[in-house]
C-alpha cells in the first residue's frame, strides 16, 4: 500500500498565498495508481480532517474581522488628543487634516496589498519577510529588529498607559495605588486576553469590545461637553475658540500637532500579518477603506464637538478625558473604558512579538500541525506572554522615563513604517514581478550583485516607478522624500 504525504505551502502554513484558501497537495509514491485505487477498500482510505479552523495563524479571518481589528488597534487614545492638536493648527486646518491623513493611511495599506498582489508567489507575511524577499537579507534583518523594538516598546507603553488610566477608576472609589501596584493590576488583567494566539481569535473575542469602549468614551465626553455648554459652565473670559491657527505657537509646535493626526492613523506594521490571516486577502483594501472611513467620521465628530462645545481654547486639555470633573462617575467610567481599550491594544501590538518569541524559543511546539488545541502549544504560549508581561512590568517600573523612550522610538520608526517601507516594498515588487523586466525574480540585493554601479541602481528605481504609473509614483515620492523625514523628526 502506497504512502501518502501531506505538504504545506508558505512557512509551514497550509495556505495558498494567491487565494488564501487551504491547499492540500498529495503525492503518491506507488507508480501503479490504478491498481492502488482498485485494491484500496473504503474503510482503509486515509481521511484528512485538517481545516483552517484547527491551525493557529491560518487564513480564516473574514474581511470585516480584519476591519474590527484595525479599528481596535488604530482608533485608540489618539482620538482623545486630536482636539488639543486641532486647537494649535486651527479648526479649519483640522477638518482638512482628519480626512487627508485617513487617505494617506489607507493608501499606505493599499501599497502593502499591492506588494502581496504583485508577488503572490512569495509568503510576504510580515515587514521582515517582505524586506528579506524583496530587498535582501541585510535589509530584512534590520527591518525585523526595528519591528521587534517597536512592538516591544509599544506594548510596555500600553501597560504604563493602562496603569495611568486606572488612577481615575481607583480615585473615584477612594483608593490610591502607586504606579507599580497599578501596573501589576494591569499585568493580572492581561494574562487571559494574551492567550489569543492569532488575529482571528483577537477579532472574535477582543476587538469589538475594545472598539465599543472607545466609541462609548467619546460619546460620554461629548455629552458632558455639550451639557457644560448648555449650562454656560465654560470660561468665556479666556481666549475664545477660533477657526484659525494659534498664533502664540511656533512652527515646530504646529508641526508637532500635525504629527498627532498622522500617528492617530498608524498601524501599518501589522498589515501584512493581517493579510496573511485573511480568508480572502484580495478584500484587504475593502477592510482598510471601511476602517479608515469609520475612524475619519469619529475623529471629525470629536473635533467638531470640542470646537462647538468649548468656547475657550485654553480649556481644551491635552488628553480630552481630563475635561471631566475629578472624582466623578463619568470620569471613572471613561477611565475604565480607556483601560479596556488599551489592554486590547497591548494584545494586538504584542501578538506578532509573542509569535516571534514563541517560534524562536519553542521551535517544536510552534509547528502548525499541532494546531490550536495542542496542550503543549498553549502551555508554551502562556510562558512567552506571561514572561513578557513580567519583563515589561519590571522595566516600566525600573525606568521611570520609559514613556519618553517609547515616544522617541515611535517617532524614529513610526514615519518609516507608514510611509517609507511600503514605498520601498511596492517599488521592488513591481520592478521584479514583471516577467519582461531584466530584474524579474531578483531582490534588490541580487540586482546589486549583478551590477553594482550607481546607474543600475537608479535604473532599478526608475523601472519600479514606471511600472506604478505617474500618479502612484508621484504619491510614493512624496511619501518617501517629504513625509518620512518630516514626521520622523517630530
Amino acid at each position: 500500500m502506497s504512502d501518502e504525504s501531506l505538504h504545506y505551502r508558505g512557512g509551514g502554513h497550509p495556505v495558498d498565498n494567491t487565494t488564501g484558501d487551504v491547499e492540500l497537495i498529495t503525492t503518491t509514491t506507488n507508480g501503479n495508481d490504478d491498481a492502488f485505487h482498485d485494491e484500496l477498500r473504503d474503510d482503509d482510505k486515509p481521511t484528512t480532517t485538517t481545516t483552517t479552523a484547527a491551525i493557529v495563524g491560518s487564513a480564516r479571518t473574514p474581511w470585516y474581522g480584519t476591519t474590527i481589528v484595525l479599528l481596535s488597534e488604530v482608533m485608540g487614545t489618539g482620538i482623545l488628543s486630536l482636539p488639543y492638536a486641532s486647537r494649535i493648527i486651527g479648526w479649519q486646518s483640522a477638518l482638512v487634516a482628519v480626512p487627508l491623513f485617513a487617505i494617506f493611511a489607507s493608501y499606505s495599506g493599499w501599497l502593502l496589498w499591492r506588494v502581496q498582489h504583485e508577488r503572490s508567489n512569495l509568503h510576504l507575511h510580515s515587514y521582515a519577510a517582505a524586506a528579506h524577499e524583496l530587498v535582501g537579507p541585510k535589509f530584512g534583518r534590520m527591518t525585523e529588529i526595528s519591528m521587534l523594538i517597536s512592538w516591544g516598546a509599544l506594548a510596555i507603553y500600553y501597560m504604563i498607559a493602562a496603569g495611568d488610566g486606572l488612577e481615575d477608576v481607583f480615585f473615584f472609589s477612594g483608593s490610591s495605588l502607586c504606579q507599580y501596584q497599578r501596573t501589576f493590576f494591569v499585568v493580572v488583567l492581561l494574562v487571559l486576553p494574551c492567550q489569543c494566539q492569532d488575529f482571528y481569535s483577537i477579532s472574535k473575542y477582543l476587538s469589538l469590545p475594545s472598539t465599543v469602549a472607545v466609541v462609548v468614551s467619546v460619546f460620554i465626553i461629548a455629552t458632558n461637553i455639550l451639557l457644560l455648554k448648555d449650562n454656560g459652565s465654560t470660561d468665556t473670559a479666556a481666549a475664545e475658540t477660533t477657526t484659525t491657527t494659534d498664533t502664540t505657537k511656533s512652527l515646530f509646535d504646529y508641526l508637532m500637532a500635525l504629527s498627532s493626526f498622522c500617528f492617530a492613523y498608524q498601524g501599518q506594521s501589522i498589515y501584512l500579518e493581517l493579510m496573511s490571516e485573511m480568508k480572502e486577502p484580495r478584500h484587504f483594501p475593502r477592510a482598510i477603506n471601511v476602517a479608515y472611513g469609520i475612524m475619519c467620521f469619529f475623529y471629525g465628530f470629536t473635533v467638531w464637538v470640542t470646537y462647538y462645545g468649548i468656547s475657550s481654547s485654553s480649556d481644551i486639555p491635552g488628553f480630552l478625558p481630563d475635561i471631566l470633573p475629578l472624582n466623578s462617575f463619568s470620569r471613572s467610567v471613561v477611565g475604565a473604558l480607556v483601560v479596556l481599550h488599551i489592554a486590547v491594544s497591548y494584545v494586538i501590538a504584542g501578538q506578532p512579538l509573542h509569535k516571534w518569541l514563541h517560534e524562536t524559543i519553542f521551535v517544536s511546539s510552534s509547528e502548525p500541525e499541532e494546531g490550536a488545541e495542542s496542550k503543549s502549544r498553549r502551555t508554551t504560549w502562556f510562558y512567552v506572554t506571561f514572561g513578557y508581561l513580567i519583563f515589561g512590568w519590571v522595566l516600566s517600573n525600573c525606568i521611570p522615563f520609559f514613556a519618553d523612550v517609547q515616544a522617541l522610538i515611535g517617532s524614529l520608526f513610526g514615519a518609516p513604517i507608514m510611509f517609507a517601507w511600503p514605498v520601498i516594498f511596492v517599488v521592488a515588487a513591481v520592478a521584479t514581478a514583471n516577467s519582461t523586466s531584466s530584474y524579474a525574480g531578483l531582490t534588490m540585493m541580487d540586482r546589486t550583485a549583478k551590477n553594482t554601479n550607481n546607474a543600475s541602481t537608479i535604473q532599478f528605481w526608475k523601472q519600479g516607478f514606471r511600472q506604478l504609473g505617474w500618479g502612484h509614483a508621484s504619491i510614493c515620492i512624496v511619501f518617501l522624500v517629504i513625509c518620512t523625514p518630516l514626521f520622523c523628526i517630530l
